[in-house]
């Protein structure tokens, strides 16, 4: 067995799933209007490239997450952008009312710490970290939509169940709510807290999650 496959193998091994139930548990906490979501396992996947090709969907429709920190301080904050954008530390600076000299990016360490997940499984909800963080949104990410995943999967890629083994034990009894219609165009796409599993979600509901008071809309990409 190779190297490489032995390193997967450890980083999906030491994968915590807490984020990931925090967050489905305040998705299906919406009762009266609840959230519409595509729940996929694939592969493990890192770069955004690797997870827009199991996901079958465009690489503009994913919700880059990346957690950025003031220097010197415990300050952080987590940038959305879409996948095939970079972000522009400059203008988050501006936003943050920082000089961009005082931005970096956080650690793998400190991603951890934060948001309770390994890098490259990091999702766009900032406020239901282990460490709760404010949440900055490119202005493009409402137009970089997507239809959902398509159901006819490839090979590796399968309908995420409420029986798979990283669903939160207390809504053993709980139905997912219904997905993303096929023909909807207007969902974004990222991994949910595990590398192994994506959403797709409509974007106006992404933000419902999240919660208005949590998430600042500007101009922080390139």
């Amino acid at each position: 067995m190779s190297s490489a496959t032995n390193a997967t193998e450890i980083e999906i091994q030491t994968e915590d799933n807490g984020t990931f139930q925090n967050i489905i548990r305040h998705i299906m906490s919406f009762k009266d209007n609840p959230i519409s979501i595509l729940l996929i396992r694939h592969p493990p996947v890192r770069t955004s490239i690797e997870a827009s090709n199991q996901r079958q969907v465009p690489l503009h429709s994913g919700a880059k997450a990346m957690l950025v920190c003031q220097k010197n301080t415990d300050q952080f904050t987590l940038v959305i952008l879409p996948a095939h954008l970079s972000c522009d530390t400059k203008k988050i600076a501006s936003v943050l009312g920082i000089p961009s000299s005082k931005l970096r990016m956080a650690n793998e360490e400190e991603v951890r710490k934060i948001t309770g997940c390994i890098p490259g499984a990091v999702p766009p909800f900032g406020a239901l970290f282990p460490q709760s963080v404010k949440t900055l949104i490119d202005t493009k990410m409402s137009q970089s939509t997507s239809h959902p995943p398509p159901l006819t999967f490839n090979p590796h890629v399968e309908l995420f169940s409420v029986n798979d083994p990283e669903w939160p034990n207390d809504l053993a009894n709980a139905t997912l709510p219904e997905h993303a219609h096929q023909d909807r165009t207007d969902c974004i796409n990222f991994n949910i807290g595990l590398r192994t599993i994506s959403c797709s979600i409509p974007f106006d509901d992404y933000l419902r999650v999240l919660g208005e008071q949590n998430y600042f809309i500007c101009d922080i990409s390139k």
